[in-house]
């Protein structure tokens, strides 16, 4: 009977130290052996702020996008403004007309036109136009060319014409021609301008000449700029 006082001391000795032993484990907030836990502590001071990392590889060019749609027309812009006036082009030239002139000469001078050349670079454009008519019971030839100053223009070429028939008495044809060239290295001033009929320059035979029958004639004289 006197071993049941131990007994009984030792058993309320084991409940008081269980109910103040008080354990936690140290990787986790949980009691350990089935403890109870204590009050949940103060939230701890916010650590610093890491170092930035470093940057990343850059990526390569993407796709390109394919072409929008079409605008709309915009509206019409203000007119611009004036330009200056331009220079207009210097016109040298002379028209000197004959009514029924009827020239029967079969040399020589028929008629002139007298003119004032500007540039002494440039070059005289001469015309004949009008009705010529050689006759003759036989073969015959004659020619009509220009001079200036008496003088026929030999650069680069005369400038003639001429009528030839192969001879019969009932053929009196008057025909309408047309003499025209250019004559260069002339100086600038006063110039005399003449057509001229003459002996065709093979030396055939000449014939009864005529010039401006029944008609108008007319010499025109112009001057070209040739210094381009």
């Amino acid at each position: 009977m006197s071993s049941y006082p131990w007994l009984v001391v030792a058993t309320f000795a084991t409940a008081a130290l269980m109910q103040t032993c008080h354990c936690q484990d140290d990787n986790t907030p949980q009691c350990c052996e089935g403890c109870v836990a204590g009050p949940q502590g103060l939230p701890g001071v916010p650590g610093s702020n890491g170092v930035p990392g470093s940057n990343g590889v850059p990526g390569g060019n993407g796709v390109p996008g394919r072409d929008g749609p079409k605008g709309d027309l915009g509206d019409q812009g203000p007119p611009g403004e004036t330009g200056a006036p331009g220079t207009s082009a210097g016109v040298n030239v002379k028209q000197c007309v004959w009514d029924n002139l009827n020239e029967d000469s079969d040399s020589g001078k028929i008629v002139e036109c007298p003119f004032n050349k500007v540039s002494t670079t440039s070059a005289l454009r001469l015309t004949w136009n009008g009705a010529i008519r050689v006759h003759s019971a036989s073969p015959c030839c004659q020619r009509w060319y220009f001079t200036v100053n008496g003088a026929e223009c030999g650069d680069p070429a005369p400038i003639d014409g001429l009528m030839y028939t192969n001879g019969a008495d009932t053929i009196n044809i008057h025909r309408v021609s047309t003499i025209d060239g250019l004559c260069y290295t002339l100086p600038a001033g006063p110039v005399t301008v003449a057509l001229n009929v003459g002996q065709c320059s093979d030396g055939a035979a000449t014939g009864d000449a005529y010039t401006g029958w029944n008609s108008h004639s007319r010499i025109i004289v112009e001057e070209l700029d040739i210094a381009n």
